[in-house]
């Protein structure tokens, strides 16, 4: 088998594995691991009888001290492995254990949810393995149970749709006519991610003196997100919505939809219209637009917690960031080092 057959049928391994499990992880596909400057080493473990248990797409990163493979892919909204389902624990320790030397001796994965169900197998496969864990908590997502709210009667509230109406007047009135547009990764435009790049030049980021974490002013991170729509079926779970104020984008909203769960992975407002809650007014649509959709879980990241809280969102999975190491006196050492790593 050529290389480049060897990295088309382990590609097509990931895809199946991300296919076959929960519908939440679907966009666990080769693509995700693969769009980035350095490709990843993939890696397919396989049982005695050559069946695929789990895949893993490894990238080499320094973290402190230490250079270590850690698991690729966008570190929002989680990293993970792809796995068979109802895969046996020891089979899996067994195929691990055959890769120790390839995985190394340390190695990270976050961040990720802690009570994932998928997660859990595979730490508990990595412990029989010989690995040991370390964890860092990285915070609480944010959540709003679509579903439940829908479901208890008319949201947002009438007071609620009554003040999006206001401030929509309002925002009309300082810059022009307001208008939305919808798109997936299946139809995105060059000029619409130039308008979320603008945004966020004119947003709170834009007056930070890194840049701060840009999804599309950063050239790099651009090219991920167009790299991941070279997938036709991750490019149909991507998903955004841009809010124009006159000739002026004002706000947006991306993520990723998988089956039903929306990851909200970046939004972001001009801070001109910030005074009437451009971002807030888009956001309300997009939830309605979800929520028509079939989506029951919105998962809205960490922080910012004043508006997300208003908005019905509560506190929901912990997140944290793994470190896998093979010896125990060298786990106990790194212990303190990682629990306080920025």
């Amino acid at each position: 088998m050529t290389s480049d057959q060897q990295h088309g049928d382990d590609a097509a391994q990931f895809d199946a594995l991300a296919q076959d499990g929960p519908q939440q992880r679907a966009f666990l596909r080769s693509r995700w691991f693969g769009a980035s400057p350095a490709p990843p080493d993939r890696m397919v473990l396989r049982g005695e009888e050559g069946m695929a248990l789990a895949a893993l797409g490894l990238a080499m990163r320094r973290r402190g001290p230490f250079r270590l493979r850690e698991i690729a892919g966008s570190y929002w909204p989680f990293r993970g492995v792809p796995l068979a389902p109802g895969i046996d624990e020891a089979v899996l320790a067994d195929a691990l254990g055959r890769q120790r030397k390839r995985l190394g001796s340390i190695w990270r994965l976050g961040p990720v949810e802690a009570g994932d169900p998928e997660l859990k197998r595979l730490r508990l496969a990595l412990r029989q393995a010989g690995w040991h864990a370390l964890a860092r908590p990285l915070g609480q997502v944010f959540e709003i149970d679509l579903a439940a709210l829908r479901q208890d009667g008319a949201w947002p509230s009438t007071k609620t749709q009554r003040k999006n109406r206001w401030r929509k007047r309002r925002l009309e009135e300082e810059g022009g006519a307001v208008s939305v547009e919808f798109f997936s990764g299946s139809d995105w435009t060059a000029r619409q991610r130039d308008a979320l790049a603008q945004i966020e030049a004119e947003s709170w980021l834009g007056t930070l003196a890194d840049g701060g974490d840009t999804k599309f002013r950063d050239p790099e991170m651009r090219r991920y997100w167009e790299d991941i729509c070279t997938d036709p079926v991750l490019a149909a779970m991507l998903f955004g919505s841009l809010m124009w104020i006159g000739d002026t984008p004002a706000a947006f909203t991306f993520g990723i939809e998988a089956g039903p769960v929306r990851y909200y992975i970046a939004n972001n407002y001009d801070q001109r219209f910030n005074q009437f809650g451009a971002g807030r007014v888009l956001l309300y649509d997009d939830f309605a637009r979800a929520g028509e959709r079939g989506v029951r879980r919105i998962s809205w990241g960490v922080g910012d917690a004043g508006y997300k809280s208003e908005m019905g969102a509560q506190p929901g999975a912990h997140l944290i960031d793994l470190l896998f190491v093979r010896n125990a006196v060298l786990a106990r050492l790194l212990s303190p080092w990682w629990e306080r790593a920025a």
